[in-house]
């Protein structure tokens, strides 16, 4: 087959030169990998072309047996879309122990060609790895009988492109590796009398090395541990496996300074543990020594550090697989103690981030805002929560050139003895309080929204086209005397955290058109009328303005505007109305684009 391609590749290379000529414009790549020992993966060759038109290619590519042997080739991805997207006209492939060759006329009229490219995948070489070691894979003219020679057909011509080669790295099979897992975390403490306690899990899992062709998972028969702290901060209290099932061993000690354990799963072979994702397997309760840290004030830092030394024999950090020992990689731990007083009530004041759409045309826009109070769980440091509240009171402050608010109001869940806002110019205020008597409390366990304001856009503000932001921001200066932003508990007043807003003006406009134009071509005539019987009863497209398509003004599109405008271009009927004959915008119109007005 080859001496077939040859022959005729001679015959549609007429007038060919007797050498060669160097294709400095045009290079072929060899890709660059890895392969496991006794695995296959899989190499792109590839092609960068600028300034020829290429008609066609043979080439050859060559290993060395002693690391690699090519077990396929396939056509690339470039090669079976160059004729116009299609595959070409000939695409001959043999595969050898030693390389590939491939032959390419895309063609034979010469109706395509392959241009400009960059990574045009001409052929995908699998190899299998052999033997241990780093070899290259290289064009070459020696394959095949007679020999298949690397070059590209241009203008006739046969031409040799740049020749880049590859390089492969047979990887051998690793054994079983693991990794013993300390974690990283921070925990809490009573700062004034320095007692704080703590469970960490350690975890242990298996490194996947089955791209390199290791099995994967490989099951565990027992694993023995020791971890390491600093006497002067922890002490542990008591270690225990935390195993999907009961071992028939597992002995823990410890010690001041840290703890170990040994595990079996079991005597008899009967259970096996893979541990092909990191599974807790050990859970440690630690206490703080109250003595290290009575009256801290700042985060203690302290390490767990991994350690073969711990215990009467040393025990040492091990995986037992098919009865070997297997040492893991070792990732030491990290314990940040932070000191904690009870915290007050914590609340937020939220103002939120919205958008709103005003009419483009006349920068007129009127909506509301609600705003809203929650408050911080701090239980987890011993705090009460949630806390009735009875009242609060706020302010908000606006750009006056941009925004005026016109209402507010309080939107409880009840009706509040007390609720008066103040509006101004710049913002506005309120006070809440919700029972005289103290017959309603509320708690903000969750976001709530307390506030509405209606807010319309100052008259004249906003023009052009562009999209305005305009902040909305806590404020204490409005009012007279200033209304300050508190929350009330308990017959005080706290002051919450205040988180500013905005407001995103988006201008929307009316898009201009021509009544009748349903095809968007310009014109008015029958061919509207048929576009929309075509669309009515036909599944033909649809158009981008629909109400272009509404040529008898009804508030329809149906076969009534179809004969609208054939009576009007053919029988003398009514012309449609404004906007017609040149383009208008009608307010509300549904209409998305028109390519055809101003």
């Amino acid at each position: 087959m080859i001496r077939n391609f040859s022959v005729f590749l001679l015959a549609l290379m007429v007038g060919l030169a007797a050498n060669s000529v160097s294709a400095q414009d045009t290079s072929f790549a060899a890709g660059s990998g890895s392969v496991s020992l006794g695995g296959t993966d899989t190499v792109s060759l590839t092609m960068d072309n600028t300034g020829n038109l290429i008609a066609g290619w043979s080439l050859g590519i060559c290993n060395d047996t002693a690391f690699l042997t090519t077990v396929n080739a396939t056509s690339g991805s470039g090669t079976e879309t160059s004729k116009n997207g299609d595959a070409p006209d000939f695409n001959q492939i043999n595969v050898f122990p030693e390389g590939a060759t491939q032959g390419v006329v895309i063609c034979f009229t010469g109706c395509a060609s392959v241009g400009d490219v960059s990574d045009f995948e001409l052929l995908a070489m699998e190899y299998s790895g052999d033997a241990e070691g780093s070899t290259t894979i290289d064009f070459c003219n020696t394959l095949g009988s007679p020999p298949v020679e690397t070059v590209i057909v241009v203008n006739g011509s046969s031409l040799v492109p740049t020749l880049n080669s590859g390089s492969i790295e047979v990887v051998g099979v690793p054994g079983p590796e693991y990794v013993f897992s300390a974690p990283s975390e921070s925990v809490t403490f009573d700062g004034n009398t320095g007692i704080g306690a703590f469970t960490a899990l350690i975890s242990a899992s298996e490194v996947d090395n089955s791209a390199q062709g290791a099995p994967f998972p490989n099951p565990t028969q027992g694993f023995s541990m020791g971890l390491a702290n600093d006497s002067a901060l922890l002490t542990p209290l008591a270690v225990t496996a935390t195993l999907p099932f009961s071992a028939d061993f597992a002995e823990a000690n410890t010690l001041a300074d840290g703890w170990t354990i040994g595990v079996v799963y079991s005597f008899t072979g009967g259970n096996t543990l893979a541990l092909d994702t990191p599974i807790d397997v050990v859970s440690v309760e630690y206490d703080t020594v109250a003595g290290g840290l009575i009256g801290s004030v700042d985060n203690v830092e302290t390490t767990l550090t991994w350690s073969n030394s711990l215990g009467t024999p040393p025990v040492e950090n091990v995986v037992v697989v098919a009865g070997a020992s297997i040492a893991p990689a070792l990732e030491d731990g990290s314990i940040t103690l932070e000191p904690f007083s009870i915290p007050d009530p914590e609340f937020n004041f939220t103002a939120p981030n919205q958008s709103v759409s005003y009419d483009g045309n006349t920068g007129s826009a009127s909506f509301s805002v609600a705003f809203s109070i929650e408050e911080v769980d701090n239980s987890a440091l011993g705090a009460d929560f949630p806390n009735p509240s009875q009242g609060f009171s706020m302010g908000m402050a606006n750009d006056s050139s941009i925004l005026e608010p016109s209402a507010v109001n309080a939107t409880l869940p009840f009706d509040a003895d007390f609720a008066e806002g103040g509006i101004f110019a710049d913002g506005w205020t309120i006070g809440v309080v919700y029972s005289f008597t103290g017959g309603n409390t509320l708690a903000f366990d969750s976001v709530l929204d307390v506030v509405s304001v209606d807010y319309s856009a100052v008259a004249g503000a906003l023009t052009g086209t562009d999209t305005i932001e305009t902040p909305l921001t806590w404020t204490s200066t409005l009012g007279s005397p200033p209304v300050d932003n508190v929350v009330v508990v308990n017959g005080s007043s706290i002051s919450p955290t205040l988180n500013d807003g905005s407001v995103t003006l988006e201008p929307i406009f009316d898009i201009p058109f021509v009544r009748g134009n349903c095809n968007g071509d310009n014109k008015v005539n029958i061919a509207d009328g048929i576009w929309i019987l075509n669309y009515l009863f036909l599944q033909g497209p649809a158009s981008n303005c629909v109400a272009s398509c509404d040529a008898n003004e009804d508030a329809k599109y149906d076969a009534g505007d179809a004969i609208f405008i054939i009576s009007y271009r053919l029988l003398d009927g009514p012309m449609p109305s404004a906007p017609f004959p040149d383009c208008g915008a009608v307010s509300g119109a549904n209409c998305n684009e028109t390519n055809y007005c101003p």
